[in-house]
């Protein structure tokens, strides 16, 4: 009967720790990011009673280690007041709200003016957190902007330097970089200009062009028919026209465009 009794007492002690609760905290603004919580349990008991959302109550699906609160669904708009009360049972070990920072400002995502190296590379910053979308090289070159590298961002809120190889045609270069912040928006930098001084100028070697036409060095180049169709493209300093039709074609080539006549 006493072992009865004392089993009783165990049941109600558990009981009224359980009835017990804490409550964990936070305030902000709404900036379009989700809410998560780790959510300790021990068995099949998890710590999280309740979550309170501007006076709005969530005791259903709560029974998980990580739970994550989508705000967008209570019809926000950004910088709207958001509150956020975490209720556990005091008996069991406290949830952790993971990234508090959801309700706070986001940094606003920059990208540094581009800066060139002796060693032909191409360096900049990038500053707060951008959106799902690659980071873009861009050279004006041709009377167009050309894509020449598209990185993989890294997605953080801190300085983060990012360098790339180019190749840097005669005279005056123009360099940018650009992406999307998490609105989706474009963001561009500052244009890069500079000259190389080791980068000479590329002329055209051959004045009859039936098989090839023989450059200085090796460049870029594309070659287009007057209908502004592009024929060809590539890096050298041999370019193989053979199997182009006999006629006038646009030759672009390091920071030149000339016409040329095919045999």
């Amino acid at each position: 009967m006493l072992k009865y009794w004392w089993i009783l007492i165990l049941l109600f002690t558990a009981q009224m720790l359980k009835a017990q609760t804490d409550t964990i905290s936070i305030s902000g603004m709404f900036y379009h990011t989700n809410v998560y919580v780790y959510n300790p349990s021990v068995a099949d008991s998890f710590s999280v009673q309740s979550i309170i959302i501007n006076n709005d109550t969530i005791t259903h699906e709560l029974e998980a280690n990580g739970i994550e609160l989508d705000l967008s669904t209570y019809e926000m708009k950004e910088g709207d007041k958001v509150s956020i009360q975490v209720i556990y049972y005091a008996g069991n070990y406290a949830p952790v709200i993971v990234n508090p920072q959801a309700l706070m400002p986001p940094v606003k995502f920059r990208i540094s003016k581009p800066k060139y190296s002796k060693d032909k590379e191409l360096k900049w910053l990038v500053r707060g957190v951008p959106g799902d979308y690659p980071i873009v090289v861009e050279q004006y070159k041709w009377n167009a902007w050309k894509t020449v590298a598209t990185i993989d961002p890294i997605d953080t809120v801190a300085n983060n330097l990012y360098r790339v190889k180019i190749q840097p045609h005669s005279g005056k270069n123009i360099y940018r970089v650009k992406s999307h912040n998490i609105k989706g928006e474009e963001i561009v930098s500052r244009e890069s200009i500079f000259s190389d001084s080791k980068t000479s100028k590329v002329n055209i070697q051959n004045k009859k062009f039936t098989d090839e036409i023989i450059l200085s060095s090796k460049t870029d180049y594309e070659i287009y028919d007057l209908h502004g169709n592009l024929n060809q493209s590539g890096f050298d300093r041999y370019i193989k026209i053979s199997e182009l039709t006999k006629g006038k074609y646009l030759l672009f080539f390091d920071n030149q465009i000339q016409e040329f006549k095919k045999k």
